[in-house]
Order: structure tokens, then C-alpha cells, then sequence
């Protein structure tokens, strides 16, 4: 990644290049304190957010071109206030501006029903974070779904169909003489059990990741 020197308050900062001239960014990289409790500058500079070029105004708003603080921060509003982009109600839109086929999934869901009618449940931040920085593992289900559902039996098999899904498509695709239109294929489709995943139907994603599973199987077994 391509990286640019720029001087704020007397600091040398290296930024890459294209947030060198994001104002939001130049601020909050030379302060010593977060200014928002859930994370801080660095959080979001290691993040998968920063990687993709998206800063700080795409989900809190604001205009990150302003070097008036007064002027940068127009429309930023608290995470308490219901017309905030990143209220609890709301940040699961916000995060479905660019991971559409993820929330088209969830939209589906008990829990975003649950969320709109009752202002409770899980949202996008529930399973990665903030900023995203995480993602769901076999071994955090139980203290994540428990809250609500007690102990996570269904959701915990389905976890696992899907990662043995995962785990016979990386062999599939490593085999010699492995079809290359299977592989698209099967990878394809297990991006689409992913997908299907954010609608919390376990038992419908389980029943996606047995079959591919076993057509990953048959695949193999009629390699020449």
C-alpha cells in the first residue's frame, strides 16, 4: 500500500495514500485518546474497513473533506439518538449499504424482527465487532447465542457442517485433476451457504452444507 508523510499538530504521520487528504482521518490519527468508547483510531486501522478504503464518515457520517472540526462533524450524531446511522436499531442498515446480500439474508431472520419490534437482539456488531474485526467461531457460540437461546445445540451443528464444508472444498480444490468448473462451482456455493448463514436458519443452511458436502464427495470420487 502506497504511503504518504503529512504533519498534524507538529506530528509526522505516514497515512496511505488515498487517506492522506481524508480530514477525519488526519484528526483522529494524531489525537492520544479514543474519542468513542466502543473503539478507537487504532482499531479501525487495523481493520478490514481501512484495507477497503472506507473511513470513519461512511458509518458515523459527517464530512471527512471539512478542517473545521464544527463543519466535519455536521451530522454525526450519538449512538443513543435513533436517527443515528450506527444506532442499535439502525446500524445493521448501515452496515447493509455495502454488505447487501448479508443483510438481505438477515432481513429474513427472528432476530432483525425481533430487533425492529422490540429494539433488543442481535445485530451486525453482535458476531464481528465494531469493526468488524471479528468473526463468529465454533467456540464462541455458546457464550454469544446463550443470552437468548440457552445452550446453542443446533446452531453449534450447523457450525460445524459448514466448516467441514469448507475444509473438503480446500482439499477438493488442492486434489490433481480437480475439475476447475467444480471448484468455481462449489465455491460458489459455499459463499452463498455463508451468505445464508446471517438468516439464522440452521436447519435450511445445514441441509446447503450436507449436500455440498456429499456433491464435493461424488466429485471427487469420479476424478479421472
Amino acid at each position: 500500500m502506497l504511503k504518504k508523510m503529512v504533519f498534524l499538530g507538529g506530528l509526522l504521520l505516514t497515512l496511505p495514500v488515498w487517506a492522506a487528504d481524508n480530514e477525519c482521518i488526519r484528526c483522529h490519527e494524531g489525537l492520544t485518546r479514543p474519542l468513542v468508547a466502543a473503539h478507537n483510531f487504532k482499531d479501525w486501522k487495523n481493520s478490514i474497513h481501512a484495507r477497503a478504503e472506507v473511513s470513519c464518515e461512511a458509518c458515523h457520517q459527517g464530512d471527512s473533506k471539512a478542517k473545521d472540526p464544527v463543519k466535519a462533524h455536521a451530522g454525526v450524531k450519538s449512538t443513543q439518538d435513533p436517527k443515528s446511522s450506527i444506532h442499535f436499531q439502525k446500524v445493521s442498515e448501515t452496515c447493509g449499504a455495502c454488505h447487501v446480500a448479508e443483510f438481505g439474508e438477515f432481513k429474513k431472520s427472528a432476530h432483525y424482527r425481533t430487533l425492529l419490534r422490540t429494539g433488543k437482539g442481535p445485530n451486525c456488531l453482535t458476531c464481528h465487532g465494531t469493526m468488524a474485526t471479528t468473526v463468529l467461531h465454533f467456540s464462541d457460540l455458546d457464550q454469544t447465542c446463550s443470552f437468548c437461546h440457552g445452550k446453542p445445540a443446533k446452531a453449534a451443528q450447523t457450525f460445524n457442517l459448514i466448516r467441514s464444508a469448507k475444509n473438503a472444498l480446500d482439499v477438493f480444490k488442492k486434489q490433481k485433476g480437480a475439475d476447475p468448473k467444480k471448484v468455481t462451482e462449489f465455491m460458489q456455493r459455499y459463499a452463498a451457504i455463508q451468505q445464508h448463514w446471517h438468516s439464522f436458519d440452521v436447519e435450511g443452511v445445514a441441509d446447503e452444507a450436507q449436500n455440498l458436502i456429499h456433491q464435493i464427495q461424488d466429485a471427487e470420487k469420479s476424478k479421472p
